[in-house]
């Protein structure tokens, strides 16, 4: 209260003191908006207080009213504010009755608003140097797989129905074992059809031409029949192995190689790969 009633005095004096171009008039109604403000700020109306100093400036341009401002936007926590009219203060007035205080304001708020200011200038904000950043590291691709001559697939990459391709290869690998399980019958039968001809013929008939030759075929038949019929049990079997780790597994790194075998007396395939 005491600090309010001197600055009252203060301005009292300074208006009393203003440009001699300034009637009485002007005087007294900056002197009412001046009291009013101060009436205003003691209730806690600190926006009513400012438009009222600022009022009374536009009328009589008295710095000391900026400085009144100034502190009128502190105390609302206003803090760009505050230092805006407490430097326009010293630039109008910088030895006045004021400066002090507010040079020590400004420097505060300042420092609370996290700038670097220098004792004499506190008006002015240090600039910081600004630190570039250095680039991140380029990443290098990895080298092609060396060990087995071909491209390496990175680990963890996307493959699009990893699982289902090892899936349908054992279902393929399956089909063609039917197949050849599917032959050795039909050597069976060709074999059992020329058996059954020759157990059953008329002894009192000569016996053909060809019976030398329908003998060999049968036992070809039937030399064919096993082993189409053993490969293509092994083959089927593999398929479904297959089938049923392909549809339980998912992995990138998954493959199978089918090869066919032939021999003199056998046909069949290999299966290998890596699950």
């Amino acid at each position: 209260m005491g600090k309010l009633v001197a600055l009252a005095m203060v301005l009292g004096l300074s208006l009393a003191h203003a440009d001699p171009q300034i009637t009485p008039q002007q005087k007294a109604k900056a002197s009412e908006l001046v009291k009013s403000a101060i009436a205003k700020s003691q209730a806690g109306d600190h926006e009513a207080a400012i438009e009222l100093y600022q009022q009374a400036h536009m009328i009589i341009p008295q710095p000391l009213l900026l400085s009144n401002i100034g502190s009128e936007y502190k105390q609302q926590g206003k803090k760009v504010e505050a230092i805006k009219y407490f430097c326009m203060y010293l630039k109008e007035d910088p030895t006045g009755t004021n400066a002090s205080y507010a040079g020590a304001q400004v420097k505060t708020l300042q420092i609370e608003l996290g700038n670097e200011v220098e004792d004499n200038d506190v008006c002015t904000v240090k600039t910081k140097p600004v630190v570039k950043e250095p680039p991140p590291p380029v990443k290098e691709n990895p080298p092609p797989d060396q060990t087995t001559g071909t491209i390496g697939i990175e680990k963890g990459a996307d493959k699009p129905h990893a699982s289902h391709t090892l899936e349908y290869t054992g279902i393929a690998v399956g089909v063609v074992g039917l197949a050849t399980f599917g032959a050795g019958v039909y050597y069976g039968l060709q074999a059992k059809r020329i058996s059954d001809s020759i157990t059953n013929h008329d002894t009192t008939m000569m016996w053909p031409p060809d019976i030398k030759a329908q003998e060999k075929e049968g036992q070809d038949d039937q030399t064919k029949q096993i082993a189409f019929m053993i490969t293509g049990g092994v083959v089927a079997a593999v398929g479904v192995l297959v089938t049923v780790i392909g549809h339980d597994k998912a992995s990138s790194a998954e493959h199978v190689s089918i090869r066919p075998v032939a021999t003199q007396n056998s046909i069949g395939l290999t299966v290998g790969g890596g699950f």
